[in-house]
C-alpha cells in the first residue's frame, strides 16, 4: 500500500520550490522509517561515482539554530553524525561508521541544501538514507533520501551476419548487398537502451531482449548497400542513465564497388587486315582498381597493356591489336571488371569493319546430322561466303584437292552448294571451299565429313600365332570403323567343331578399336582357326578377322641372301626373312676365315642384316646365316665372303713426266678400248660360266689346304687371267642347289671324291610341335608377321644349342657337336643352300638370285 507525501513542511513553505533538483515518489508506507510518513527524495549516482545526499539543515525559524544531525541508512543504525552540542567546535563534531561509509564520506554544510557526500559510489550504498536535524528550539526535522546505484553496461559487441565479431571494419561488403549488424549489449542496472547512429544521425533505437538475462541487442540493416555507404561509420551506443557518457563501439563500413564506366578511346574504321593498331581503353570508379580485359568474340586477346592510376580509381589498358580477314564484323570488346563482385563488370563495344580477303563459312546442309551420315546417303554442303568487296569465283577442294563437276559421278558443284549423292567412304574426309576477289583468295573453315561405316579388318596384322600345348597366346583383332566399334565377338573353328568363344576370355578396348584374345591351347584339338567381328551403329562387321593358331615350330631359313658393300676390312650381308614358326625370331651370322678355319664373328640380331667389320684385307671368309626362336633354329644358309687386297707401293725413283696434248689423247683413248675389251669378254665368261654349273650339288665347304690355298692364289693373284672386273668369291668348283633339286649327301659327296665341307655347329632341340616346311607355309606364310623382342641371354643360347655371339675370333674353335664333323676334320654340309650374289660395285642393286 502506497501513500501520498506532503510536500509543505509546517512553516506552510513548498518543500519542492525549494528543492526543485530532487525528485518527489511514493514509497510504501512501511518504507516511511520510525518518524512517520514523509517526503522522500531519490538521489541517483553511477558505481564508481560520487552521491551527494542533500538535508535541510536550515533552521525553520529565525534565531534558531542546528545541534545534531545524524544520518541513518535504512534506518538501522546512524552511520554519519555532526554535533554542535557542547561547542566542541564552532564546525561542529563529525563522527561516521567507519565499516559502512569507510573515508568516502562527508557532510557539507556550506552548500545549499547541506549534503552527505559519498565517493566511489559501491552497489551496496544502495539503500534509503534519513537524516534526522535537531535544532535548539524548533522541532526535529526528518528527511528521507532514497540513493539508487547505477551500475552501466559493458561496452558493446558488433557481430556481422555471420556471427563474427567485428572489431573496427566490417567488410569488404559488395555494392548493392545487404547489410546486418548486430549491436549486443550485456549488464547494467537499469537495463540499457541501444542504439545505431551514422554520424550524429539516429538511425535505430529499436532494441529487444536477446533471451538471456540482461542482455540487449540492437540489428542494424541495410538492405542495400550503395556508394554512400563507403567508409561510413556506424556507432552502437548503450546507455541507462543520464549521468554518465554512454558506451559505444565504432564500425567502419568497407565496400568494394563496380566499376562506374568503361570506353575504348581510339578506334579507327574501317581496319586493314594484318595492321597493327594501339587501342586504348579506360574505366574508372571501381574498387579495387578494375582489371581491363579485351575480347574479341568472345576469345581474350592477350597482347595488352595496363596501368592504374595513383589513387586507384582510375584504370587504362592499352592493346596492340593486329585485324585478320576473319575480323570483319567481329565484336571487340573493352570489359572492365571487378574480380571481387560477381557480374560487376561494364563494356564497351566496337563492330570492326574490315577491308580482307574473302571469309568464307562451310556448313553441312541444316537438315543433316553430321553424327549420322551413312554410306549410301546423300550429302549437302553450302558455303557462305563474306567478302569485301564481294568474291566472283568459288572452287571446292576434298582433302585439299580441287572438285570438279561430275553428274554422274555423284558430284555436283554449284557457287554455294555441293552434293554428294550416295556418298561413299572413301568420301569422306576435310571439305573447304575457296572464294576469290579482287584482294586474293580465302579460303573456308574446313567440315569433316565423316561417313559411318561398318567394321572393316586392319591389314597388316599379325595372323598366325605358332603355340605350344599349354602356352598362353595373345591374340589382337584390330578393326577400321566408323564410329569406333562398341563391341567384339570371337569364334573359334577347326575340322570338327565351331563354337562361341565366351566374353570372359577376351577384352575389348573400343577406343582402340581392339580386341585382346587370351588363348591357350590345350590338345591337338585347340589348334584351328578363331574368328572376330566388331560392331558398330552402322551394323555389324560383315566378313570377321581370321587368326590361324597352329602348333609352334622352328623358323624358316632366311633366303635372297647378299654380299655387298665390300672393303678392304668390311663386308655386308643382308637376307630376307622367312616365316617365323608363330614365336619371335632373331638371326645369328658365324663368319670364319676360310684358310684357317677360325671363327671371326659370331653376332645376332633381329634383321638378318649383318656388318662385318675389323676383318684382315684379303682374307676368305666362309659365312653362315640361320634364325632361331624358342623352339629350335633354321637350317643355315651358306655365302662366300672376302676382303679386297691393300694395293701394294710402288718402289724407284721418280720420273719427271710431261703431260702433253698428244700424251693425253692417246690415254683416254687406250682407257675406252681396254673397258670395252673387258666388257664384252666378261659378258662371255659369265655365260660360259653359268652353263657350266650342276643345278644338283649342295652348298660349298671347306677344301683341303693344298687345293684352297691354290684357289685362294688364282682368286687373289694380281696376274689373273680372268678378264672380269669383279672379283669372283667362288673356285673352280663352285656350284647350286636348284629349286627342286635333291641335295647331295654326305656319301654322295664322299663318292665323288670331293671331302667334306664345314658347317655351322649344329643344335638339338626337343621340340614337341609340328615343324612347317620352307615352302609348305600356303597363304599362311604369306601372312606371317614378326614381334621383336629383347635377345636373349648367353644361357637361352646355350639351351637352344646356338653359339653365343661374340665379336672375338676363336682360335682353334671345334664344333660343340662333334657328331657333325666328317672324317678329315671337315663338317657334314647342310641339305640344301640358296646362294644370293651381288656386285659389290652396285651397291644394293642385286645382280644375281638363285
Amino acid at each position: 500500500m502506497f501513500q501520498t507525501l506532503k510536500t509543505t513542511d509546517r512553516f506552510g513553505e513548498d518543500w519542492a520550490t525549494r528543492n526543485s533538483h530532487l525528485r518527489l515518489v511514493r514509497i510504501p508506507a512501511e518504507m516511511c522509517g520510525r518518524e512517520g510518513a514523509g517526503p522522500i527524495t531519490e538521489v541517483q549516482s553511477v558505481v564508481r561515482g560520487t552521491a551527494h545526499l542533500p538535508c535541510d539543515i536550515k533552521p525553520p525559524i529565525p534565531n534558531d539554530s542546528v545541534t545534531l544531525v545524524v544520518w541513518y541508512k535504512n534506518d538501522v543504525k546512524p552511520i554519519y553524525s555532526l554535533d554542535s552540542r557542547g561547542k566542541v567546535s564552532e564546525m561542529g563534531q563529525h563522527w561516521k561508521d567507519s565499516l559502512v561509509l569507510e573515508e568516502r564520506s562527508y557532510f557539507r554544510t556550506v552548500t545549499e541544501p547541506a549534503t552527505l557526500s559519498i565517493d566511489n559510489v559501491q552497489e551496496s550504498d544502495e539503500a534509503l538514507y534519513r537524516c534526522r536535524v535537531d535544532f535548539k528550539t524548533s522541532p526535529t526535522r526528518n528527511l528521507k533520501i532514497k540513493l539508487s546505484v547505477i551500475v552501466p553496461p559493458q561496452k558493446p559487441t558488433v557481430f556481422d551476419d555471420r556471427g563474427t565479431e567485428v572489431l573496427s571494419v566490417a567488410g569488404p561488403y559488395q555494392e548493392g548487398a545487404e547489410l546486418k549488424l548486430t549491436c549486443v549489449v550485456s549488464g547494467g542496472r537499469p537495463e540499457p537502451g541501444v542504439k545505431w547512429w551514422r554520424d550524429l544521425t539516429l538511425v535505430d533505437s529499436t532494441d529487444t531482449s536477446s533471451g538471456f538475462d540482461n542482455v540487449r541487442n540492437n540489428q542494424l540493416r541495410i538492405p542495400r548497400l550503395d556508394r554512400t555507404h563507403l567508409n561510413s561509420v556506424y556507432t552502437c551506443e548503450a546507455s541507462n542513465n543520464n549521468i554518465s557518457q554512454p558506451v559505444s563501439t565504432k564500425v567502419t563500413i568497407e565496400l568494394e564497388l563496380k566499376p562506374l564506366s568503361v570506353s575504348i578511346l581510339s578506334t579507327q574504321s574501317p581496319l586493314s587486315a594484318f595492321k597493327e593498331y594501339e587501342l586504348i581503353c579506360e574505366s574508372y570508379g571501381s574498387r579495387p582498381a578494375a582489371q581491363v580485359t579485351w575480347w574479341k568474340d568472345n576469345v581474350e586477346l592477350k597482347n595488352a597493356i595496363q596501368k592504374v592510376s595513383a589513387d586507384g580509381n582510375v584504370t587504362t589498358s592499352t592493346l596492340l591489336f593486329t585485324p585478320s580477314i576473319k575480323d570483319n564484323g567481329a565484336r571487340l570488346v573493352c570489359r572492365a571488371s571487378n574480380l571481387r563482385i560477381e557480374g560487376a563488370f561494364l563494356e564497351d563495344v566496337r563492330k570492326l569493319n574490315i577491308f580482307y580477303l574473302p571469309r568464307l563459312r562451310l556448313e553441312l546442309g541444316s537438315k543433316m546430322n553430321p553424327e549420322d551420315i551413312e554410306d549410301g546417303d546423300d550429302v549437302y554442303f553450302e558455303c557462305k561466303v563474306d567478302a569485301n568487296p564481294s568474291a566472283y569465283k568459288v572452287i571446292w577442294k576434298h582433302n585439299n584437292k580441287q572438285l570438279q563437276h561430275n553428274q554422274k559421278g555423284g558430284v555436283i558443284l554449284s557457287h554455294k552448294a555441293l552434293a554428294l549423292q550416295s556418298v561413299k567412304k572413301t568420301q569422306a574426309g576435310n571439305y573447304t571451299c575457296v572464294a576469290s576477289n579482287v584482294e586474293g583468295d580465302g579460303e573456308s573453315n574446313t567440315v569433316i565429313l565423316k561417313v559411318m561405316y561398318k567394321p572393316l579388318c586392319r591389314p597388316d596384322q599379325k595372323k598366325v600365332f605358332g603355340v605350344a600345348r599349354g602356352e598362353h597366346a595373345r591374340v589382337m583383332c584390330e578393326v577400321d570403323a566408323f564410329p569406333p566399334p562398341d563391341d567384339f565377338k570371337w569364334n573359334f573353328n577347326n575340322s570338327a567343331d565351331s563354337m562361341e568363344i565366351g566374353s570372359n576370355r577376351y577384352q575389348n578396348s573400343l577406343s582402340l578399336s581392339l580386341s585382346t584374345l587370351s588363348y591357350t591351347p590345350v590338345n591337338e584339338m585347340d589348334y584351328g582357326t578363331v574368328m572376330c567381328w566388331a560392331s558398330n551403329t552402322a551394323g555389324r562387321q560383315r566378313d570377321p578377322c581370321v587368326f590361324h593358331i597352329i602348333p609352334a615350330g622352328k623358323p624358316d631359313l632366311p633366303y635372297n641372301c647378299s654380299v655387298y658393300n665390300v672393303t678392304v676390312t668390311s663386308l655386308d650381308v643382308e637376307c630376307m626373312e622367312a616365316f617365323d614358326g608363330g614365336q619371335p625370331q632373331r638371326f645369328q651370322i658365324e663368319a670364319y676365315d676360310e684358310l684357317s678355319r677360325m671363327l671371326l664373328v659370331n653376332r645376332t640380331s633381329r634383321k638378318p642384316a649383318f656388318i662385318l667389320e675389323d676383318l684382315m684385307p684379303g682374307s676368305a671368309l666362309k659365312i653362315f646365316i640361320y634364325a632361331y626362336n624358342s623352339k629350335g633354329k633354321s637350317d643355315s644358309i651358306t655365302l662366300d665372303g672376302y676382303t679386297l687386297k691393300v694395293a701394294a707401293k710402288q718402289t724407284g725413283s721418280e720420273v719427271p713426266f710431261a703431260v702433253t696434248s698428244i700424251v693425253l689423247i692417246i690415254v683416254v683413248a687406250s682407257v675406252v678400248l681396254v673397258t670395252c675389251t673387258v666388257i664384252v669378254f666378261g659378258v662371255l665368261r659369265v655365260r660360259s660360266s653359268s652353263s657350266a654349273r650342276s643345278p644338283n650339288i649342295t652348298s660349298i665347304g671347306f677344301k683341303d689346304k693344298s687345293k684352297t690355298a691354290s684357289s685362294a692364289h688364282a682368286m687373289y693373284d694380281p696376274d689373273d687371267n680372268n678378264p672380269d672386273i669383279i672379283p669372283s668369291s667362288k673356285d673352280a668348283d663352285y656350284q647350286l642347289v636348284a629349286d627342286g633339286a635333291k641335295p647331295m649327301t654326305e656319301n654322295t659327296i664322299q663318292t665323288l671324291g670331293r671331302p667334306s665341307e664345314i658347317t655351322p655347329s649344329a643344335f638339338q632341340v626337343n621340340y614337341q610341335g609340328v615343324p612347317l616346311g620352307v615352302a609348305s607355309n600356303g597363304d599362311l606364310y604369306e601372312n606371317y608377321k614378326n614381334v621383336y623382342h629383347q635377345p636373349p641371354d648367353e644361357k637361352t643360347f646355350k639351351e637352344l644349342g646356338v653359339r653365343y655371339p661374340s665379336l672375338e675370333p676363336v682360335v682353334g674353335y671345334v664344333p660343340a657337336d662333334q657328331s657333325s664333323i666328317a672324317p678329315g676334320g671337315g663338317l657334314v654340309p647342310l641339305h640344301r643352300e640358296v646362294i644370293s650374289v651381288r656386285t659389290p660395285l652396285m651397291a644394293n642393286q642385286q645382280e644375281s638370285c638363285v
